[in-house]
């Protein structure tokens, strides 16, 4: 009998010690979608033997690990000041989370971060562990589609099993979300001018690499360059000069709000974005101004951009 590849559930638990599997009992469940697991990354390394015939040698595999990818819809948690059902996964993208009861959730980049998850995938009831899991993330927000995240994961490898499916708990957490509209998203507003907008993309950018040498097994977030693309209706020079401001390597603010449910409400913002590259495109006929992002610190750190869940100001 083959394996039904729809039948298909992600769970998500923070760790307590670094790589110490927490048990799958069904919470932690992820609403997901494109789920993907690379189960056996790594390398291979030949024997490389002399022999008297052609042939090939045998390879060993070496650095075994997995990575998981996946979507997952962004939509606030429903209740001011309380965490969303996927704050745990950014937490394990070296990402900081701080909640202010009843008011606010914020994330920004936290380089001393030290969170990691254990994340199981279960497809019809085969089931893949990673533990010691982190990762990077993108924010994809496009007009007339729902506005995501893309989780991608790097985790121990550990050996597969048939199990019975797990049924999900906490699904309740995830809200459903709205596309982005007129009616459901502001302007994004760049370097302070507010503008009509087709597509934003962000990309948190970390480096994720996975270290197998004696005494050390670790998935580790090495570095972070933040980055993104927008796509804007093109203003005229006189409203505003994106050419000379980019140049000029001049530095300034980036931020778009989207939901009309306080509650439900996301908003990006960074007061340090730099415009690389503006070139004009097309919108059925109408002028873009189509730009790459880069997001820069302060000589603070860990203060490029940042994820807002709070009522609209």
């Amino acid at each position: 009998m083959s394996l039904r590849s729809k039948t298909l559930l992600v769970l998500a638990l923070a760790e307590v010690t670094y790589g110490t599997a927490v048990a799958a009992a069904g919470s932690g469940a992820i609403v997901t979608s494109n789920a993907q697991l690379s189960p056996l990354e790594g390398n291979t390394v030949s024997r490389n033997l002399d022999r008297p015939t052609f042939g090939n040698d045998l390879q060993l595999h070496v650095g075994v690990h997995c990575m998981l990818q996946f979507d997952v819809e962004l939509v606030g948690s429903g209740a001011l000041g309380t965490a969303p059902a996927w704050g745990s996964l950014l937490k394990a993208c070296g990402v900081k989370e701080t909640v202010v009861a009843v008011t606010s959730v914020v994330y920004t980049p936290d380089t001393p971060s030290t969170e990691s998850l254990t994340l199981y995938f279960n497809m019809d009831g085969q089931q893949h562990m990673l533990t010691g899991a982190r990762g990077t993330f993108q924010m994809k927000v496009e007009s007339g589609q729902i506005p995501h995240l893309t989780f991608q994961f790097t985790g121990i490898w550990n050996t597969p099993t048939s199990t019975a499916a797990v049924s999900p708990t906490g699904w309740s957490a995830f809200k459903v979300p709205t596309p982005v509209t007129f009616d459901n998203t502001q302007e994004v507003s760049v370097h302070a001018i507010a503008s009509v907008f087709k597509t934003f993309d962000f990309d948190q950018g970390n480096t994720v690499t996975y270290f197998d040498n004696p005494g050390e097994q670790e998935v580790t977030i090495t570095n972070r360059e933040s980055k993104g693309s927008v796509s804007i209706l093109a203003p005229t020079i006189a409203t505003k000069d994106y050419f000379t401001a980019t140049k000029a390597n001049t530095l300034g603010a980036f931020s778009f709000s989207h939901g009309t449910d306080d509650t439900l409400r996301v908003a990006f913002a960074s007061s340090q974005m730099q415009l690389l590259q503006p070139k004009y495109g097309n919108d059925s006929d109408r002028a873009t101004l189509d730009a790459q992002l880069a997001f820069v610190p302060t000589d603070t750190g860990d203060d490029e951009w940042e994820l807002r869940l709070e009522a609209a100001a």
